[in-house]
């Protein structure tokens, strides 16, 4: 190899997506923006660099995963975004609705955002450092209305996919902070109740990875630092847990028997009601109960939720995870404001559904090519004749190409047309020519049809 060749390599983490990928893609996002438009969401885009301070805050600990950049034109540090909910709450503190310009966003607001997020994580087989997410979020709505409205678009998505074997999981993060008040969780030296809340919070997210005794052991490990914010439960604790863990029954009598362990402890019987609520509005949508599941043992990872949280799972696929999952978080936006604007939102990670889809069979990739025609130069000296026959089949709708092979041989041409994924092939000789007609061939019935010139628009509109 020459010294100066480079190597065609792509970093570790990072995806190509040549056209049978990207057009199956491509079809999914449609399938996903057409139930979510249904319902009202408007598109938005935010830019691919933040603030480094919009993203993670002065002190925040996921700067560790955020990529820096350099600029040399800008004061403030940048960053590539990590997700589209802090752009989202960036937006919405950026453009308050005036009552007299009448400009800004008006809220309650409902928006939609697709687009590649980046995190700076060690590269891992179905982790990426660059991923596409879907989200759609509602602002300004404390009604358990704009919840259920998250849930039934979780539903009706993974319906328009065609993915029949699938679960909605919801619990309530104010039920796992009464949860915190059941296991007489209180300040240490060092460490807040708030953050030991959080890492019993982070603990019982690894339910599913690691197993219930596992996630107990570690709720009663002791802390190794003095700012060591392991929960350190005690025996008596940990029964309380393992028994709400494992309540039992069809959505009704959990919610009933969770009503009697959280007994007087309001912020949990406040999340129990929202829960309720949120399943009765589910159900006046005409979404069916079989797919939805309270689960109590659903934390969710990021710390900003603060009420009900939900994640969808392909039951075929477990090993993917959760393929679409958000929830409410009240607080967000307070970091740009100062005060709490009520918001509610999911997000699919889109590669990783892709995936799962992949791994199911549930992907079609038969498309290779955006072209449905191609135009074969078979006359010398005729190619301003071919490049107006494919202009106008251009100026009806049909996507065509004219072929460019240095070799014009009939046969040369053909295989290549049929190499390309390409529905029709127009074939125009000197016969052809003379006669003022046009060949047309279907490349998947084998069909060949002699039809006028002036007709070959017609044909195909």
């Amino acid at each position: 190899m020459a010294e100066d060749t480079v190597k065609p390599e792509r970093p570790g983490g990072f995806l190509d997506f040549l056209p049978p990928d990207y057009l199956a893609r491509e079809k999914m996002l449609k399938t996903i923006e057409k139930v979510f438009r249904s319902f009202g969401f408007d598109p938005i885009e935010t830019p691919r660099l933040e603030f480094l301070k919009t993203l993670a805050g002065e002190t925040s600990d996921t700067g560790k995963n955020i990529f820096h950049i350099k600029s040399t034109h800008d004061d403030e540090p940048l960053a590539m975004p990590f997700d589209h909910t802090v752009p989202f709450a960036r937006i919405l503190a950026a453009n308050p609705y005036n009552t007299r310009t009448k400009a800004g966003i008006r809220l309650p607001w409902r928006r939609m955002v697709v687009g590649p997020v980046f995190r700076s994580d060690t590269p891992q087989s179905g982790r990426y450092r660059q991923f596409y997410q879907f989200d759609a979020d509602i602002a300004g709505a404390s009604s358990m209305l704009a919840d259920a409205e998250i849930v039934a678009i979780m539903f009706l998505t993974m319906e328009a996919l065609g993915v029949k074997q699938f679960k909605i999981r919801l619990n309530n993060r104010k039920i796992l902070n009464g949860l915190a008040k059941l296991a007489n969780i209180a300040d240490r030296e060092e460490v807040s109740t708030d953050d030991i809340t959080k890492e019993m919070m982070r603990i019982l997210d690894k339910l599913d990875k690691i197993g219930l005794d596992k996630v107990l052991a570690e709720l009663q490990a002791e802390p190794e630092t003095a700012l060591d914010a392991a929960p350190a439960l005690s025996g008596d604790a940990i029964e309380k847990i393992r028994a709400f863990l494992n309540l039992k029954g069809n959505n009704e009598e959990k919610l009933s028997l969770c009503r009697t362990v959280f007994e007087g402890v309001s912020i949990a019987q406040e999340g129990i009601d929202e829960l309720g609520q949120i399943l009765e509005y589910v159900a006046g949508m005409g979404i069916p109960s079989e797919p939805l599941e309270i689960d109590f043992s659903i934390a969710r990872g990021l710390d900003y939720y603060t009420g009900p949280v939900m994640e969808t799972v392909l039951l075929d696929a477990p090993e993917f995870g959760s393929v679409f999952s958000g929830g409410r978080y009240n607080n967000l936006v307070s970091r740009f404001t100062g005060k709490e604007l009520p918001a509610t939102g999911a997000s699919i990670g889109v590669d990783r559904l892709f995936a799962a889809l992949s791994h199911l069979e549930a992907i079609d990739r038969s498309e290779e090519t955006v072209a449905e025609v191609m135009v074969l130069r078979i006359e010398k000296d005729r190619d301003a004749d071919y490049l107006r026959i494919a202009t106008d089949l251009r100026s009806v709708g049909i996507n065509t190409e004219i072929s460019l092979a240095d070799d014009t041989t009939f046969k040369k041409q053909f295989n290549f047309a049929i190499s390309r994924g390409v529905k029709f092939v127009i074939i125009c000789g000197g016969n052809e020519f003379e006669k003022g007609t046009i060949q047309v061939k279907n490349l998947q019935t084998r069909k060949q049809e002699e039809i006028p010139r002036d007709e070959l628009m017609k044909y195909f509109k």
